[in-house]
Parts: C-alpha cells; structure tokens; sequence
C-alpha cells in the first residue's frame, strides 16, 4: 500500500513542475513581448507572441492556433 501511494505522489509531483515549467514559459515569453514592443514603440501587439529561436535570437511572430 506504500509504494502505490508513493508512486501517486511522484506522479503528481511531476505534472506540477511541467505546469510551473510552462507557467514560466509563458511569463518570460510575455516579459519578451513587452521588452520588445517598448524597444521598438510597437502600440499594438495582439495575436503576436515573443519566440526565441537558436540562429535569430528573441523575436515577435503571430500567434500560431
């Protein structure tokens, strides 16, 4: 009964830190954006998305749906 309670915590444990791993993602994608837009004066941004590509370096791009 221990061990299958153990495994149940790791389980959830480890979907927890890739929930926290995308939640921070997500924020330095969006602290990104913003530097960008201010960079570059850029009033209105919507459906675009800070990414970072190895070759380009930090760049905007539309939203991909």
């Amino acid at each position: 009964m221990a061990a299958s309670t153990k495994n149940k915590f790791n389980t959830n444990n480890h979907s927890d830190n890739i929930n926290s791993l995308s939640d921070t993602i997500r924020m330095l994608s969006d602290m990104t954006r913003r530097d960008i837009e201010k960079s570059y004066n850029i009033n209105d941004s919507h459906g675009t998305e800070a990414y970072y590509s190895d070759r380009y370096g930090w760049t905007l791009r539309r939203t991909i749906s």
